[in-house]
């Protein structure tokens, strides 16, 4: 049975990367499993045991590896030898799956490999990639997938004890961390930056169709300043605190909608504490939580509401991780989603396999999911047809297998 199995993995042979954030160690795991399905040998480098990592890379090296697959840049820029990218020493592509803007990571893209290729799960930020980043090897969409366990079976809905849950950060709280001083910013042309930001927010919230980046692009050339993509490329980045401004502004209106209409919440996540509703009778406030529990909590939660994370034409694997685990996904739009489950229908019309609503429908959003919870056949009906669609097409395991259908048996 050994030799078997061993001659199964004739696809060739992939490092993989773990041990740093517990969500991205779900994907990479679940991803590893069906790889190796698919006929691939597999080296996980945990990050986490840096040394004994390093001991079984050089070893692993010594033959052929296809390619390198990592997270949000883990190993994507590491170095044994200051100056010198370790994947371009080796000759191994490095697939480089992000799970937020690449705005946020313009230090990493900026020494990306030679040999790098980057994935993202919007579509505008592959355009944004492919602008800014044309040194790239190559640029992909791949979105988000869900955690799938065949063969577990599924709560019935009837039995589940939570009304809707919740699960994510208000993203409010870290903006302290990543906010930038204005006043060291120096650029080729000055302009109040503040005033910049403060309009830019603004103008996004009132624009929610808008990316962040092209509110700050619009905001500058409406004032005149034109630059290069060199340095507007490095201005968004800088800057890029505003979106999780704007981020916030509609989360937490989204989840306090659900809150003052009474519905039962569950809800998981740091940075509501100071939130003015939190401490109503039908708010059950969990704090963070492991990835791990966040999916556990999920398999007996009859709604699971989601939020875009201004991600504007992709996804977030909040949405298929509700659809997998059988509970009915409510979540706001994004174009792909749009066109993944109303077939280009406008934004905010019911689909049979989720329900999708507009940033300018939240006020309404408690009562929706009231009217769904009480006709319970027609709620149950609209989860089991997500959770076989979400199966179908958005699990982790199908991300695997586009990932070699599209990347790897090419490569």
């Amino acid at each position: 049975m050994e030799k078997m199995n061993q001659n199964r993995k004739d696809k060739g042979r992939l490092i993989l990367f773990v041990g740093v954030y517990d969500t991205l160690d779900i994907f990479m795991y679940e991803i590893q499993k069906e790889l190796e399905s698919l006929g691939y040998e597999t080296m996980l480098f945990d990050s986490s045991q840096m040394n004994q990592s390093l001991v079984t890379l050089s070893e692993y090296v010594k033959r052929p590896v296809k390619a390198a697959l990592t997270f949000n840049n883990l190993g994507f820029n590491m170095e044994l030898v200051p100056g010198k990218n370790l994947w371009d020493e080796l000759g191994i592509v490095m697939i480089n799956i992000l799970m937020d803007h690449p705005f946020c990571y313009k230090k990493a893209l900026d020494a990306a490999p030679r040999n790098g290729i980057v994935l993202c799960p919007d579509r505008k930020h592959m355009a944004y990639l492919n602008r800014f980043y044309p040194g790239l090897m190559a640029t992909g969409f791949l979105p988000h997938g869900g955690k799938y366990e065949p063969g577990q079976p599924v709560k019935p809905w009837e039995e589940r004890k939570k009304q809707v849950m919740y699960a994510g950060n208000l993203s409010r709280s870290f903006v302290a961390n990543i906010m930038p001083d204005l006043s060291k910013l120096h650029y080729s042309v000055a302009w109040d930056l503040k005033q910049m930001c403060d309009e830019v927010v603004e103008d996004v919230i009132a624009h929610p169709r808008k990316t962040t980046e092209e509110g700050m692009e619009e905001w500058l050339l409406s004032h005149g300043i034109h630059l290069e993509d060199g340095e507007l490329c490095q201005v968004i980045a800088d800057l890029h605190y505003i979106d999780l401004l704007i981020v916030s502004h509609y989360r937490e209106r989204i989840v306090q909608a659900v809150a003052e209409s009474g519905l039962e919440l569950d809800l998981y996540g740091a940075g509501w504490e100071n939130c003015s509703w939190i401490h109503a009778s039908n708010v059950h406030y969990h704090g963070k939580v492991s990835a791990y529990q966040v999916v556990e909590e999920m398999k007996d939660s009859k709604v699971i509401l989601s939020t875009m994370t201004w991600f504007k034409d992709g996804t977030h694997d909040r949405v298929f991780n509700g659809m997998l685990q059988g509970a009915l996904t409510v979540s706001d739009c994004s174009d792909y989603m749009v066109e993944e489950f109303q077939g280009g229908a406008s934004y905010g019309e019911e689909h049979q396999e989720m329900i999708l609503f507009s940033l300018d429908e939240m006020d309404t959003l408690g009562e929706r999911i009231r009217e769904l919870l009480q006709d319970e056949k027609r709620a149950k009906e609209v989860a089991m047809r997500g959770r076989e669609h979400a199966i179908r097409a958005h699990s982790l395991q199908e991300r695997a297998r586009e990932l070699d259908r599209d990347l790897l048996s090419v490569l």
